[in-house]
């Protein structure tokens, strides 16, 4: 029986073997940049451990799972580990488990998520696209774009590229955790899905349901899209009478609610807190019954399909149809609960892919139906290398670029390894450290500590509004800013205050961080000009007190106007360069 089974086993790798190759080529360059920038800087001495990791809050996520916090419910903070969580545990967990499983730490925990979940989003996203069409091209065509090929299968990327500009950033599949943990449950359950929609065999029908539960705690926009999904297409069966059909394709998604109830527990506790209704406010829920143009990548696709989809599978063609429809609920689906969230993240993740794939699967179909097979092949070649080449350049140039994680700026980065190394090897686990945006974020992914300021960390329970207001006050104490400049200060750093107060709220409800209204700065105005009545060592030591503060890291060039030495309950501890460390006296 296990000889059949492996020679069975055998003969699909053999069959598939170039999905194979894609894959493995796709974590190579995934994970690529992040092994170079060792062997880069190994005999220089500038290397000091802190790695190229594109610019993420779910890295410190994978890091909590480290810590023994894999429940999700403060990240950032001290208090509030025990607490229900608003970020999806699934993801982090299967990362950091992934490291501990073999001892690693944060950083070639993070390394080995890249190549081995890269590798497997590659395989889910070839087997899907082939099982919907029988074909290995348009599998692998569509595997290669959607996952290499995202920095110029947008508008924006391709006027970047014939602006004569480079990638913004590294590619999606290398920022730490998300969006390839996206992915994989999402895909599992549409190959899952798809045989049993097919073949209507129980077995499927309880793979799906137990994968799409799986979803509830992997990703919001993921689970909300396959309901939507599930929605339409059983609606869409319902429409052609077909009744017992609908029965047992609805029955799936039954079950994976049925999979999903301690997910609602959890939410339903996260709503009894005081704070929900600001932090959901903060993660991008807008209260508007506005409806919200789809995207032209969407519409396009849509008309594609209509016309070019082949309609003699009468069952494929409902289930892709169903795919794109499910754009247009996702998008609006507002007017009816008039509750708007992160509408981008459906057209990043889901809405963009299944286009491409749809799209595709119309050309691939009309050269097949017209027997212009070379074309056929001649097309998947240039995708397929096209998109090996734009993979490659976008690790390229995002390595060498100072935008935002490559070039000078990783390198500066090195300077806080000793200042990691020493908070994990003297300060207690969870102790509490103060610090700037650039500090901190890199203490909770390399240390087990917390801090008293994170950018994001406003998406949690423990974040109440006056929390994050003495927050950023205490950072502008720190700066010195006199009530004479603080106005002005301040209304010039309305992006700032507008996302470390508010969170993506004024993003997503105005158009930008700095479409916050006039008022609200007013508002902080008020707020720091009555912290200023507080003498600045008073006021300082009082935070440490209330937050348990223990450790402040002072970096000289960033930060020059913070002068530690001022306040007498403050000790340095150790200096490393330019970047001092201080506790509490």
């Amino acid at each position: 029986m296990v000889i059949e089974l492996m020679m069975k086993l055998g003969l699909i790798l053999q069959k598939h073997r170039w999905a194979l190759v894609l894959a493995l080529l796709t974590s190579i360059i995934v994970a690529f940049p992040q092994v170079y920038f060792r062997i880069d800087h190994k005999d220089d001495g500038i290397y000091q451990g802190i790695e190229l990791l594109p610019d993420s809050p779910r890295s410190a996520l994978a890091r909590e799972v480290l810590d023994g916090h894999p429940g999700m419910g403060n990240v950032y903070y001290k208090d509030g580990k025990d607490g229900p969580y608003l970020w999806q545990p699934l993801q982090p967990m299967v990362v950091g488990y992934m490291g501990e499983l073999f001892g690693l730490d944060i950083n070639n925990t993070l390394l080995l998520s890249r190549v081995v979940l890269s590798f497997v989003v590659s395989l889910l996203l070839y087997a899907f696209v082939f099982l919907l069409s029988a074909d290995k091209l348009l599998a692998l065509s569509s595997a290669a774009v959607i996952l290499l090929g995202d920095s110029v299968i947008s508008f924006s990327g391709l006027s970047r590229i014939f602006s004569g500009l480079g990638p913004v950033n590294f590619l999606q599949l290398s920022r730490p955790v998300n969006p390839v943990m996206t992915y994989i449950p999402f895909f599992a359950f549409l190959i899952a899905f798809w045989l049993f929609y097919q073949k209507r065999n129980w077995r499927y029908g309880i793979a799906s349901a137990v994968l799409l539960g799986l979803n509830f705690y992997n990703y919001f926009y993921t689970w909300t899209f396959l309901y939507a999904f599930g929605g339409v297409l059983v609606l869409s069966f319902l429409i052609q009478r077909k009744w017992r059909e609908s029965v047992k394709l609805a029955g799936v998604f039954v079950g994976g609610l049925l999979v999903a109830i301690p997910y609602f527990i959890n939410l339903y506790r996260a709503s009894m807190y005081p704070t929900f209704t600001e932090a959901s406010a903060r993660f991008g829920l807008v209260l508007s019954h506005a409806p919200i143009f789809v995207g032209f990548t969407t519409i396009a696709a849509l008309m594609i399909f209509l016309i070019g989809f082949p309609r003699e599978d009468k069952e494929r063609y409902f289930f892709g149809l169903a795919l794109l429809l499910t754009a247009f609920v996702t998008h609006n689906q507002q007017i009816l609960t008039g509750r708007i969230m992160q509408v981008d993240h459906y057209h990043w993740f889901f809405n963009k892919p299944l286009a491409l794939i749809m799209i595709l699967f119309v050309i691939f179909h009309f050269l097949t139906s017209r027997g212009l097979i070379f074309y056929k092949k001649s097309l998947a070649v240039v995708i397929i290398l096209a998109s090996i080449f734009t993979g490659m350049f976008t690790q390229v140039i995002s390595y060498f670029s100072d935008w935002r994680d490559g070039g000078e700026i990783a390198i500066e980065r090195q300077k806080y390894g000793p200042v990691m190394r020493w908070l994990s090897e003297h300060a207690q686990k969870e102790a509490v450290v103060l610090a700037n945006n650039e500090v901190s974020h890199l203490t909770v992914i390399y240390t087990p500590l917390n801090v008293f300021y994170h950018r994001v960390a406003g998406n949690s329970l423990a974040a109440t509004k006056e929390r994050l207001l003495e927050v950023v006050a205490t950072l502008y104490r720190l700066e010195k800013v006199e009530e004479d400049t603080a106005r002005d200060r301040f209304f010039a750093d309305r992006a700032y205050l507008s996302s470390n107060i508010y969170g993506i709220y004024y993003r997503e409800a105005l158009g930008s961080y700095e479409a916050i209204p006039d008022e609200k700065i007013e508002e902080f105005v008020r707020f720091y000009t009555k912290t200023l009545e507080t003498p600045d060592s008073r006021w300082l030591q009082e935070v440490f007190d209330k937050y348990e503060i223990e450790y402040i890291i002072w970096d000289k060039k960033t930060d020059p106007t913070w002068d530690l030495d001022r306040y007498n309950f403050l000790e340095k501890s150790v200096e490393f360069g330019e970047v001092a460390i201080y506790h509490k006296a």
